[in-house]
């Protein structure tokens, strides 16, 4: 359904939106609110037995960089103000409340999640218009290995928020001081983003996997299917495979590599130093800052530099930014890397921080200690992996597929485009068609047609887009008052909407610490 809201045409009506909400946050908070409730309490439905838990929502960006916004426990509170809201915490937290000064949420960091519900995929680009002008490219690339669909879609300011939703959340659980099922949520979200950053530029690998994300709303939705949940065990499974297939990125043109002894200290190795050195660095999500102080402060617990050490350096490095961090940042950031809970700096982000602000970096980039044995590239061996030849086929059909759900393709046009063996091709696709990922349809004497997830998805994108634009032009001509909305909305103060949500005390009241189980 479309309806014109402020002057915009929106693809998804109020109560399809918030089903979206209610969809990726997997019954984990309560119906009705714990005080205040406008809800007539003999109506009201009886809880399920589950545990609940607490999310927090801001206002805008600007409110979601302070961490001033509002704790919510209810689903009828979320519904009172999510229209006026910018950006929330998807995953649920066991707690959340505000600071001393009850100025700011607290409690919205990994180790205080209480379940997983989502992975968030961020893309950005330079500006609005880069966005729109890659959309397509982007709609090509989300549907993880022609697996596993978006769940929806949300447009920001200059990219997008791809949500992956799960059929079942992740709960955590402590064991032996360690959250293995975070740690395995974090691995899938890293190759998920992997995946996908192969495919399209922009995609922001440095993001906290479970922080802060735009909340769907009409004037952001572009893309939503309740039924396209991803199944965590099939997800798990992918992840295992794609870690054997892909292989460990190679640090120099060597076959294999090993360390001096003097390698094996982070502190020791060129990135670290050069890391150092710069005072560029700004604020903002992703690659900023924050992680590169904590990276920084992990090699330097991987080092076995003390930590009053590791905060007197990390003090001269802020310092020397043109642009540094409050102190007690720097020193929640040297307290994590030191918790226990991390061995040391992840090469993935030290890449990207390389990438970001030392761009003419040229010295080695080292995994960890010890002997690392890396496959020749495609060009140097006789013979393609089984599964390189499966993505090459994969790539072909959808590109030539374009925005249609189906393509008429022979073997023999595949197997030119490719150079790729009658054999191996149809030990391909029946290795594809067996995981769903190619589905094929005979048609006589004619080419098969062929389609797959990517196509599927993409088709019904371009149809639905489509519908919109087509509505909106006829709507134009009968009202030329139609026009683009602004998309930061106008909004309340946080004191009114700390008013209306009900769920937790103003700051400025008495704090609450909410504890649910």
């Amino acid at each position: 359904m479309f309806i014109l809201k402020g002057g915009e045409l929106t693809m998804y009506d109020l109560k399809t939106v918030q089903t979206a909400q209610k969809l990726v946050l997997h019954d984990s908070l309560h119906t009705y609110k714990v005080k205040n409730s406008r809800s007539n309490i003999a109506g009201q439905v009886m809880e399920t037995p589950t545990k609940k838990g607490a999310i927090a929502l801001f206002s805008s960006k600007d409110s979601m960089q302070k961490a001033h916004g509002v704790v919510i426990t209810s689903f009828e509170a979320l519904d009172a103000i999510a229209d006026r809201m910018t950006h929330w915490t998807p995953n649920t937290f066991s707690w959340l409340g505000y600071t001393q000064n009850r100025s700011s949420v607290r409690g919205h960091r990994e180790a205080n999640l209480a379940q997983i519900n989502t992975l968030v995929v961020d893309i950005d680009f330079a500006d609005a218009q880069e966005r729109d002008a890659r959309e397509q490219e982007v709609l090509g690339a989300v549907t993880v290995a022609d697996l596993f669909i978006p769940t929806m879609i949300l447009r920001t300011t200059k990219g997008f928020h791809i949500y992956y939703v799960f059929d079942q959340p992740m709960f955590l659980r402590k064991t032996r001081g360690q959250f293995p099922v975070l740690k395995a949520a974090q691995k899938m979200s890293s190759f998920v983003r992997q995946w996908i950053q192969k495919r399209v530029a922009g995609v922001d690998v440095g993001c906290n996997n479970f922080g802060i994300f735009r909340i769907p709303r009409q004037d952001n939705l572009v893309f939503f299917d309740a039924h396209m949940l991803v199944q965590v065990s099939a997800l798990m499974k992918w992840s295992q495979y794609y870690a054997a297939q892909v292989p460990v990125t190679k640090p120099d043109k060597r076959q294999v590599i090993s360390l001096a002894p003097d390698e094996g200290r982070q502190v020791d190795q060129a990135w670290f130093k050069a890391l150092l050195k710069v005072t560029t660095v700004k604020s903002g999500q992703g690659l900023a800052r924050h992680n590169t102080v904590l990276t920084l402060a992990l090699a330097m617990y991987q080092s076995k530099i003390s930590q009053q050490r590791a905060r007197d350096v990390l003090d001269v490095f802020n310092s020397n930014l043109h642009d540094p961090l409050a102190d007690r940042e720097v020193v929640q950031c040297v307290r994590d890397a030191y918790s226990g809970n991390y061995r040391g700096a992840a090469l993935s982000y030290v890449q990207g921080l390389l990438d970001q602000w030392v761009p003419n970096f040229s010295g080695k980039v080292v995994a960890g200690i010890g002997w690392h044995k890396f496959a020749k590239p495609r060009a140097e061996r006789q013979y393609s992996h089984a599964h390189e030849w499966r993505n090459d086929v994969l790539a072909l059909i959808n590109r030539m597929g374009g925005s249609a759900a189906s393509v008429a393709m022979s073997t023999r046009q595949i197997q030119a485009e490719l150079g790729i063996s009658p054999a191996s091709l149809n030990r391909v696709m029946k290795q594809l068609q067996a995981t769903s990922q190619l589905k094929r349809v005979q048609r006589g004497n004619q080419p098969t047609l062929l389609t797959t997830v990517t196509m599927l998805f993409k088709s019904a994108m371009v149809s639905r887009q489509a519908q919109s634009k087509a509505w909106t032009g006829y709507l134009t001509t009968l009202m030329p008052t139609v026009s683009k909305n602004v998309y930061e909305p106008t909004v309340g103060t946080l004191t009114e909407i700390q008013a209306v949500s009900g769920d937790s005390e103003p700051p400025w009241g008495m704090e609450t610490r909410r504890r649910t189980g």
